[in-house]
């Protein structure tokens, strides 16, 4: 069928391509068996050519299936290599010590505490306007609460390094948001308890206006959150609810605020700081005055001398005889 297709084209094409007189000097069985064997020539290439596309096209798929498995394992031990190194980088972070508390009744303020209790709920961070800054034992320090506890503050720039490689996995697909959530422990206490408006404050050029330093925690932490309520874990969800910075909870989207609510501004009371190495003031004690009695009726009352001398006892010698010998 394709042979008498491609004869019948070939017929033309020399018709059109010769002049008559050449055409008249071919009979017609000539003109047909040169039609003929061309057209049988021509399919006879196609049909190799088809032949050995499909034959590629085979080995290339051979080739991908017997691959596949191979990279997919490969992709696996990536990504298990690298949430095992962001769970060792924060172990790392959570570890150093470098907070001061130096107004707290059950915390010596002499020891530099691990950066881990900097997020329990025992530490409340403020959302100040102006970063407070100090220098304390060559470290430069950051004041992160209203009772002047103090933070070492080359550990800010870890964490928002730690959320930057955090983010450029999950964007760049080596992680899935569900590989980070299992790190919603150590990422979550970031959205709650001011400690997004501090980094916000700390790390923004117009102070809490422009969020693009730290637009990598932000997606992180959205990631993380939309993933709890699109799986319904509660467990995270009811950790953040009522505790969420106010701050971030104005940067969510609206349909995630849904069942969310931000912390309550509570304003604290500021204390003067305990100095732990001030000196005991000695108070002496003074004794009380001797009261007098109260005397009811003072005609009654009889004064005794205060001094009193004392009597010699009286001896008599008129019977005796002085002079009577002892006995020998």
């Amino acid at each position: 069928m394709a042979t008498g297709f491609f004869q019948k084209r070939i017929e033309e094409i020399i018709n059109n391509v010769m002049g008559s007189d050449d055409t008249a000097s071919l009979s017609a069985e000539q003109l047909d068996q040169l039609s003929s064997q061309l057209a049988l020539y021509f399919s006879t290439v196609l049909l190799t050519l088809a032949g050995v596309l499909l034959a590629g096209l085979f080995v290339l798929w051979m080739v991908r299936r017997r691959s596949a498995p191979a990279s997919t394992a490969n992709k696996e031990l990536e990504r298990q290599r690298l949430l095992q190194e962001f769970e060792s980088q924060f172990l790392a972070i959570n570890q150093q010590p470098a907070l001061w508390l130096t107004n707290h009744a059950t915390f010596d303020a002499k020891v530099v505490y691990e950066f881990s209790l900097a997020l329990s709920s025992e530490i409340r961070w403020t959302s100040p306007q102006e970063v407070e800054i100090s220098w304390h034992m060559g470290d430069r320090m950051v004041t992160i609460t209203d009772q002047q506890d103090m933070l070492t503050a080359n550990l800010l720039d870890e964490i928002l390094f730690w959320f930057r490689r955090l983010d450029r996995a999950v964007s760049s697909e080596l992680i899935k948001v569900e590989d980070i959530y299992s790190l919603w422990r150590q990422i979550l206490p970031f959205a709650i308890d001011n400690r997004f408006s501090f980094m916000a404050a700390y790390f923004a050029e117009d102070k809490r206006g422009d969020l693009e330093d730290i637009e990598a925690i932000r997606q992180v932490l959205i990631g993380v959150i939309r993933y709890c309520q699109q799986h319904k874990h509660t467990q995270p969800l009811s950790y953040i609810n009522g505790r969420l910075d106010s701050l971030f909870f104005d940067e969510l989207p609206k349909g995630m605020k849904t069942g969310l609510e931000a912390a309550k501004q509570n304003p604290l009371s500021r204390k003067e700081p305990v100095v732990m190495d001030e000196v005991p003031v000695i108070v002496q004690e003074t004794k009380p005055e001797r009261k007098e009695p109260l005397v009811i009726n003072p005609e009654k009352v009889v004064e005794k001398p205060k001094n009193q001398t004392r009597r010699e006892p009286t001896v008599s010698f008129d019977n005796m005889d002085v002079e009577r010998k002892k006995p020998e």
